[in-house]
């Protein structure tokens, strides 16, 4: 029988939408870190005819914003006697570097573990989240956090941020629907929905255990982007393995004024490996 023959297989597009595809643009130079004064959470007055100078509303404070770049890298290493992993890096990196993205957004878990010092580490989901509990309908727990993001600015609204399972509970629900490329809710709020948002709770390590209820995040805004790539080559002759690298620089960004996370029965987990 003649020896099969070493071929490149089409990985195939990455998944429309997520937080990449969804989320607002970053502004020039954001590959050094940003820091913002934001505005997320003013809140409007309203005065009848006379008003007096008791009366007037107090200035507001804005919310002191910094976040800093991460990187997310694929590294695939295999023997060179069937050619090697030339290339395969860089697609592959293509393919799940949106998972990472919201992985991190949600956890900060690379962000605190490589930061300089404690105080760099970006903030994240799980620890910037007021938990507004478990509601017996999802519908109830989504009504829930767009009033209350509602309420938190000023009627701007924002975005929902949901996993796939997530997803798939607020389409069955008819709690979403399609605006062209997007996901929107009754109340106009845009649905980010990533594979990386694995459902867990505020303060939780780790995504919930099959049957028990995933975890719905608002927040007022969203942005995201992924700049510069890298990517070594490298062959160990010692042992004919080859290495292939690809590194991007990305960063996600939110506003922290006003974040909440919501939970129901009606949807729940599925497991993962992850799960306690």
């Amino acid at each position: 029988m003649p020896l099969p023959v070493p071929v490149t297989m089409d990985p195939g597009s990455p998944r429309q939408g997520g937080l990449l595809a969804t989320a607002r643009a970053l502004p020039a130079g954001w590959e050094r870190g940003i820091a913002w004064a934001d505005d997320s959470c003013t809140l409007p007055t309203v005065m009848g005819e006379c008003p007096t100078q008791d009366d007037l509303k107090p200035a507001q404070p804005l919310t002191d914003e910094v976040f800093r770049p991460v990187e997310l890298i694929q590294t695939i290493a295999c023997t060179t006697f069937g050619g090697g992993p030339a290339g395969l890096a860089g697609p592959a990196l293509d393919q799940t570097r949106d998972y990472a993205l919201a992985r991190e957004m949600l956890t900060g878990e690379a962000s605190a573990r490589d930061a300089a010092v404690p105080e760099n580490a970006n903030p994240a989901l799980v620890d910037t989240a007021v938990d507004l509990g478990e509601f017996v309908f999802l519908a109830q727990a989504v009504a829930c956090l767009e009033q209350r993001l509602a309420a938190a600015t000023g009627g701007r609204g924002g975005y929902l941020l949901a996993g796939l399972d997530m997803a798939t509970h607020l389409l069955a629900n008819r709690l979403v629907w399609r605006d062209g490329a997007r996901w929107r809710t009754a109340g106009g709020s845009t649905v980010i929905v990533s594979a990386g948002f694995d459902g867990r709770a505020p303060g939780d390590t780790a995504p919930p255990p099959a049957g028990q209820a995933l975890t719905l995040y608002a927040v007022p805004n969203v942005w995201a982007g992924v700049g510069s790539r890298s990517a070594l080559f490298d062959v160990n002759r010692a042992d004919n393995t080859a290495t292939d690298r690809a590194e991007d620089i990305a960063l996600v960004a939110f506003s922290t004024c006003a974040v909440f996370a919501a939970s129901s029965p009606e949807a729940t987990s599925c497991g993962t490996d992850e799960s306690p």
